[in-house]
């Protein structure tokens, strides 16, 4: 049946090169319809969000910075026992009675 249908339709009919490039025409518009969209829409966002820079500047602002390195406090260490490196013996302490 569908050989049949397609056998009355003429070879213009199946393959309109009007239609075809009707249809590659719209497809490249609606493409670039959805690129123009997207870059209005990252517009108004780059518009209504704060950038970067001035979150950054604000926050270094908003810090306590000391006067100067002098005035500042030096870092605290905290004392590091006398440990032995791991299997390493120290002679006549760490010896055994029975050796």
């Amino acid at each position: 049946m569908v050989a049949r249908i397609l056998a009355l339709l003429s070879p213009r009919m199946l393959l309109d090169i009007g239609s075809v490039l009707g249809g590659i025409g719209l497809a490249v518009v609606a493409f670039l319809v959805v690129i123009l969209v997207c870059v209005v829409i990252l517009r108004l966002l780059a518009v209504i969000l704060p950038s970067y820079e001035a979150r950054d500047a604000a926050a270094l602002a908003s810090r306590e910075e000391p006067a100067s390195i002098a005035e500042a406090e030096p870092p605290t260490e905290a004392p590091v026992p006398d440990m032995p490196e791991p299997g390493s013996r120290r002679a006549g302490i760490d010896d055994e009675p029975g050796e």
